[in-house]
């Protein structure tokens, strides 16, 4: 696949950029992955948390499942102001994630999760919180920080957002996901 420029220039229609793609590509969308996936078809490589080789307000929408957990709390700041430039003014961004506060409150009703072999529960409590080690073997995949829903829509607003929504994931793998969409 091309570089970011050039899947950019290359567009038909709206650019919609799914970053963090992994195995997940989706039709219509420049699927995005780190430069340690390697060469892929349809995936253009990007590490995520650096500038974006394009110009300002050239984007339509970004997408981000289950990615920002994985980040360094201390560049997902940059990364959102980085997101805030290279959107069109009526540019948005939707990212779900495990939320940490429904799982802390989870843990906190059903204390048994801390110590069941229920995979379904572990997703849901400990393995959404640091990350499911057991599956993935690559400390990437560990997770960096946590988020709850309101603490997302502050750390939009705080990197310049006007607006932010709660919304019903469209990706969920757990119950205990969230997804907030926020506009330039």
């Amino acid at each position: 696949m091309a570089n970011l420029t050039q899947a950019v220039e290359q567009c038909q229609g709206p650019v919609k950029l799914h970053l963090g793609c992994g195995p997940n590509l989706l039709e219509g969308w420049i699927n995005i992955e780190g430069d340690y996936i390697g060469e892929k078809p349809g995936i253009t490589v990007h590490n995520i948390t650096e500038p974006y080789p394009i110009p300002d307000e050239s984007v339509d929408e970004i997408l981000s499942v289950h990615v920002i957990e994985h980040i360094m709390h201390s560049e997902v700041a940059p990364m959102m102001q980085e997101w805030h430039r290279i959107l069109k003014p009526d540019g948005f961004v939707a990212v779900e994630w495990p939320d940490i506060l429904k799982m802390c409150q989870y843990i906190v009703y059903r204390p048994d999760s801390l110590w069941t072999q229920d995979r379904k529960i572990q997703k849901m409590t400990l393995a959404g919180i640091f990350g499911n080690i057991g599956k993935y073997k690559d400390p990437a995949m560990l997770h960096k920080w946590g988020y709850s829903a309101e603490s997302m829509c502050r750390l939009f607003e705080d990197n310049g957002f006007s607006k932010t929504e709660i919304q019903t994931n469209k990706y969920r793998k757990t119950k205990n996901d969230s997804r907030v969409v926020a506009w330039k």
